[in-house]
């Protein structure tokens, strides 16, 4: 027997929600009302409207008005995650853990291998020097000797005895040096990563938004971040979430978003001075961070290493009649592998740094094309936008994204970018219109320090 319909009220979680809201929508990729969402799910009024806050926090998605005021969602249609990687980030990110991985096991390898190569092959030479002083039948003409022995350890060793140099004068002080080891690992490896702060980007925008009244439109975000605008105003809509902004439309048609609590302040303290992305131009990171003679003194270190197989073992062999046939492995494969390993990794890493190079100089002109485009309104020629033969390529390369077009003028070609003009001019009207009384944080009705 079939039951009678029932439309009595059924409790979501948030989580819950968001899943029916998904299987509702998914496949949808037009805009749509909160009525529409409503409608296509079935949940009641407040959890459909917490099920599209989830959303639009998790999954990539834009958020619009219109003239009514009525806000207007659109997901991806697949339901892409805002954190989901793409297949060329995941295998950066394995990459990077394999990375990770050699290079803790190299270092250890370096500790041992490095430093007890080099005192067993100058054991070897010590050996072959005392084979020769008590033996007759040597003869003058094949000594190795012990100067580059004394050259190597003396070069980066200070010579003065008990802090004094020459005639009683005390030397210079010496700057302090990391430790050799640092300097190895830096030879191969690169100097450390400086920390970074996960959250700065986030401290320069809620900052620039403090700045500028509580208000912002996409344009901000381009000039701010050097996004393109697809990028921003995607963006924008986790803002909104993560910082409580709300969407407005001016008379004009421009769409920005107000973010009201963040003016609030009590005492208007000393904050983050956000910069223009062309203000932010990105400098090329050190190879090794050491100076020129540790560099040197590692090289030979290693250089060392892989030429004792070919000259001092066999001269040990001769010299004192033994045979290390059985000891190859020991004694000439792994050498020359490690040591070719320890000068192939600094290689590579300066290899890779010529390309990010170049991929460091098209960011570089992007924002300082950006800061062109921002400089002034009006249409402009090509060579006054883009003086480069670079930045005129990315100029036509990333136009559409950058809100610009283009315009025909006696012939001439000029370009142009209305939305960039359009919501700089319609937020300068805008801000001076926001009320001063937002930032109040209210007067002082109680405090557990009474």
């Amino acid at each position: 027997m079939t039951s009678e319909p029932t439309i009595e009220r059924k409790r979501y979680s948030d989580q819950r929600a968001a899943a029916v809201m998904i299987e509702a929508l998914r496949g949808r990729g037009a805009k749509l009302t909160r009525a529409d969402a409503i409608a296509a799910s079935g949940l009641p009024d407040d959890e459909a409207d917490r099920a599209l806050t989830v959303l639009l926090k998790e999954y990539r998605s834009h958020l619009s008005a219109t003239e009514n005021g009525e806000l207007l969602y659109e997901f991806d249609p697949a339901f892409a995650r805002r954190d989901a990687l793409t297949w060329r980030e995941r295998g950066a990110k394995v990459g990077r853990q394999l990375w990770k991985a050699f290079t803790g096991l190299f270092k250890v390898a370096i500790m041992a291998t490095l430093v007890g190569y080099f005192l067993l092959f100058v054991a070897m030479m010590v050996a072959m020097l005392f084979a020769r002083n008590s033996s007759d039948r040597d003869d003058d003409g094949g000594g190795l000797g012990l100067g580059p022995l004394f050259w190597f350890w003396g070069f980066d060793v200070g010579s003065n005895q008990g802090g004094y140099g020459a005639y009683g004068r005390r030397p210079p002080r010496r700057v302090a040096k990391p430790p050799f080891y640092k300097r190895v690992f830096a030879f191969v490896f690169g100097p450390p990563a400086p920390a970074l702060d996960p959250l700065q980007h986030e401290k320069e925008i809620v900052a620039y938004i403090r700045a500028q009244r509580g208000r912002i439109a996409a344009a901000d975000l381009v000039r701010l971040m050097g996004w393109t605008f697809p990028r921003a105003d995607e963006e924008v809509t986790r803002l909104m979430v993560d910082y409580g902004g709300e969407p407005e439309v001016s008379d004009d048609g421009v769409v920005f978003y107000t973010f009201k609590e963040l003016r609030k302040t009590a005492n208007d303290p000393g904050q983050l001075v956000p910069r223009w992305a062309s203000d932010r131009l990105e400098t090329a990171p050190a190879l090794t961070g050491n100076p020129p003679e540790s560099n040197a003194i590692i090289a030979a270190f290693n250089g060392f290493n892989m030429l004792a197989p070919f000259w001092i073992v066999p001269a040990f062999e001769a010299r004192l009649h033994v045979s290390l046939a059985s000891w190859h492995t020991a004694l000439w494969d792994f050498p020359l592998a490690f040591s070719a390993v320890f000068f192939a990794v600094p290689a590579g890493r300066w290899l890779k740094a010529r390309v990010e190079a170049r991929r460091r100089n098209v960011r570089n002109d992007r924002r300082r094309l950006l800061g062109r485009i921002f400089a002034s309104a009006g249409p402009r020629s090509r060579e006054e936008l883009a003086p480069t033969p670079a930045m005129a390529a990315l100029l036509d390369r990333e136009l559409v994204s950058l809100g610009g077009d283009v315009a025909i003028d006696d012939g001439r070609v000029l370009y142009t970018f209305p939305r960039v003009e359009q919501e700089t001019t319609t937020m300068a009207r805008v801000r001076a219109a926001a009320p001063e009384a937002e930032r109040d944080a209210g007067a002082l009705v109680f405090s557990s320090a009474d």
